[in-house]
């Protein structure tokens, strides 16, 4: 019960596959696979196994509330807590800079809103001293917004959920009025740039909620570089390897002290709303 707990979403492969092995390596405690796909899971962690790891399976699906609640569960009957949580899951359909409402509200769905179902389920089981670390990108950036409204709104020092949600819905209907619309919202991949600003803005939202607590909590975001992985189609600067670099960092090296920050994929701090 008293065994140190990570976890990290969506990781049978690419990025998330890497911060796993990484924490294999250097994390004293128990380290947790998920995946929404069984099979592929068992397979990642049979890659894993045969380097001499002993990484830990649960099938996850963090658009899924019952899976959300069906994994919390299992943590609380096995485990005194989570001290690290490395929130990871993600899609991005490469070849379509364009998307339509209905597939940019699938892609927030698991982007975005699973992060808020993670929230209520999952971080109450999170030690006071948890780690929690949000793969963000440099399309997370508040710049690649275009509307004044928004930058004006998400750099607020006591911006709220609600307001994070109306922008959320402010651009899906923007995508609903069609292409124009879409690409002055935050031009193309506007869907998937709107998910991560989202998701910096709720990192620094949820950092000053876990201070109000008195809780040490840190939760922080970090652009892993350009990856070359299945979502990019092969594009990248980087190897998988290399993007586990920063999160890792985050969650193993990192003072505690480091909370509420955006993190480059060297790991210097950069300012979200240059």
């Amino acid at each position: 019960m008293n065994t140190k707990v990570a976890i990290v979403t969506g990781s049978n492969k690419g990025i998330g596959f890497e911060i796993v092995k990484g924490l294999c390596y250097k994390y004293d405690g128990a380290v947790y696979l998920t995946a929404r796909n069984e099979e592929r899971g068992r397979q990642a962690i049979k890659q894993l196994e045969n380097l001499g790891l002993k990484p830990l399976f649960h099938i996850l699906d963090v658009t899924n509330e019952t899976s959300v609640q069906e994994f919390a569960q299992y943590i609380y009957k096995h485990h005194s807590g989570i001290d690290i949580l490395v929130n990871n899951a993600g899609v991005l359909d490469f070849d379509k800079p364009i998307t339509s409402y209905e597939d940019s509200k699938k892609l927030l769905d698991t982007n975005f809103y699973s992060l808020l179902t993670i929230s209520k389920i999952i971080y109450p089981l999170l030690k006071d001293d948890a780690r929690v670390i949000n793969i963000s990108s440099d399309w997370g950036l508040l710049s690649n917004i275009r509307k004044q409204n928004w930058l004006d709104t998400l750099i607020k020092e006591d911006l709220s959920l609600d307001e994070i949600l109306q922008f959320i819905d402010d651009f899906l209907q923007a995508a609903k009025n069609g292409r124009n619309s879409y690409i002055s919202f935050a031009g193309h991949y506007g869907d998937y740039k709107v998910s991560k600003v989202a998701l910096s803005a709720l990192t620094f939202v949820q950092q000053r909620e876990f201070n109000e607590q008195g809780k040490n909590v840190s939760i922080n975001c970090v652009h892993p570089g350009f990856i070359k992985t299945d979502m990019t189609n092969g594009m990248g600067d980087f190897s998988p390897e290399r993007g586990a670099y920063a999160p890792l960092f985050l969650a193993l090296e990192a003072p505690q002290s480091l909370k509420g920050t955006f993190v480059w994929h060297d790991c210097h701090q950069v300012n979200w709303d240059d």
